[in-house]
């Protein structure tokens, strides 16, 4: 097996994003973490807060928070879960970890497992770093202390992690305070001790903890699962007065949206966008996509399209992207790929969302004889809009027919007789033919049985 560890050190200052001219600092007591513009202004781990204050005018101070860095973790998961089907939430490290041992020759080696990440986070506006191990601990203390780091075999992973300090070991502050006295300095020292005399000083926790790091001992983790629901939110203080300032914040959850159908195999059909103003009111669009995406860019243009044809509801300081259907993906693909039909059902869904839901439809046929009322309006992508009759046609009926005087010499084709409609009192008895028309045209042409009268019905392409 190989892992790969993805640690996101600066969790506290980046989730929820803030504005980028505002200095941010993360406190637990004391400041815990600062931003580069903090830091620039003097700001510390370990400075007080009103110090921090003192140095730089605004700062966004925000209290550690374990349940909320935890959420943000989980959130970031789905997108691990596109290059990986085994995902591992580690919490306590702000580290995600994905078995791709398997999925390394699918991505084209270990090059393309990175590719692959870097592409995954691209657009999370999050800080991250990264290692590749044949243990998760050990991947997981690697990207923490070493990122960057690749371990393929079980030989060479003891020399990989022998020059971290000790401290770098995921042990409790008392085991490593002891470390420090009998002057144990970095991991090699620590693994170069007795495991007996370990186990009586560190305890055995400790020394089970360094065989699961160098792959000894069996290190079993619980996979994470996709929740049901997908919900997101976000918020910020400055107002946006249209739809164009509106696609930053919505480029991250559409981003969320795409990993998440992606890692349960799905696709998107329809989702929801609702734009909350700072007067407290919502509005709510509802965008769709007949065949389903989990490309992050169209889903965008989609949104945006939709967004850009809506009367915006006014400065709006908030929204939230609620996932409404999918539907599952399609099987590999053809040897030879046709591409147009998706081409033309991606062309479809930007009509949708730009003119409206009511305003691009597809035909579907009827089970009634009379050709007024042979089709009806089905939704595009609907598996009934497909189906082509087998008796020739005209692509256009008129509204209603019109009165023709009939040249025999004219009719080219026919007659097809149909009698129908006496169970809803629309009683017809019509004998049909192709007709030639004026200037060339082909038409489709009735005699009224009940009054001999003729009438134009439709014209052929």
């Amino acid at each position: 097996m190989l892992w790969l560890a993805c640690q996101f050190p600066s969790l506290a200052l980046e989730v929820p994003a803030g504005p980028a001219d505002v200095a941010r600092v993360a406190v637990d007591g004391t400041v815990r973490q600062a931003c580069p513009l903090a830091t620039a202004a003097g700001v510390r781990p370990g400075m007080r807060v009103t110090t921090a204050r003192a140095l730089v005018t605004p700062l966004d101070v925000r209290v550690t928070d374990a349940s909320l860095r935890s959420g943000a973790l989980a959130d970031l998961a789905p997108r691990l879960a596109t290059i990986t089907s085994q995902v591992v939430l580690v919490p306590e490290g702000d580290t995600l970890l994905g078995e791709v041992g398997a999925s390394q020759r699918m991505l084209g080696g270990l090059a393309g497992v990175r590719r692959a990440a870097r592409a995954a986070f691209a657009d999370t506006g999050v800080t991250w770093r990264a290692a590749i191990a044949p243990t998760p601990a050990a991947a997981a203390v690697l990207a923490m202390h070493r990122p960057g780091t690749t371990v393929v075999g079980m030989p060479d992973l003891r020399s990989a992690l022998s020059d971290l300090p000790a401290t770098a070991l995921p042990l409790p502050a008392a085991a490593h305070q002891l470390l420090r006295r009998i002057g144990v300095h970095d991991v090699g020292e620590v693994l170069a001790l007795p495991r007996a005399g370990l186990a009586r000083r560190l305890g055995v926790p400790a020394v089970s903890m360094l065989e699961r790091l160098l792959g000894e001992r069996p290190d079993p983790r619980e996979s994470w699962v996709p929740p049901a629901r997908f919900v997101r939110e976000a918020e910020w203080d400055d107002p946006l007065a249209s739809v164009e300032a509106l696609q930053f914040p919505l480029r991250r959850l559409l981003g969320d949206l795409a990993a998440y159908v992606a890692c349960r195999g799905e696709r998107a059909t329809a989702w929801s966008l609702v734009l909350r103003t700072d007067d407290r009111r919502e509005a709510v669009l509802t965008v769709a996509a007949a065949a389903g995406t989990a490309d992050p860019h169209q889903l965008q243009v989609l949104t945006v399209e939709r967004a850009a044809g809506t009367p915006w509801p006014g400065p709006v300081v908030g929204l939230q992207l609620r996932l409404e259907a999918t539907r599952e993906a399609p099987g590999p693909a053809m040897l030879f790929a046709q591409d147009g039909d998706e081409q033309l059902v991606a062309l479809l869904d930007r009509l949708r969302a730009r003119l409206g839901h009511d305003a691009v439809y597809g035909l579907a046929p009827v089970a009634d004889p009379r050709p007024e009322r042979t089709q009806r309006r089905v939704l595009i992508g609907d598996d009934g809009a497909a189906v082509v009759s087998p008796r020739r046609r005209p692509a256009w009926l008129l509204p209603s027919p019109q009165p023709w005087r009939c040249d025999p010499a004219r009719l080219i084709a026919g007659p097809e007789r149909m009698e129908s409609g006496w169970w809803d009192g629309a009683d017809s008895r019509r004998d049909y033919w192709v007709a030639r028309g004026d200037a060339g045209a082909t038409w489709w042409v009735y005699q009224d049985l009940r009054t001999s009268n003729w009438f134009v019905h439709g014209w052929f392409g």
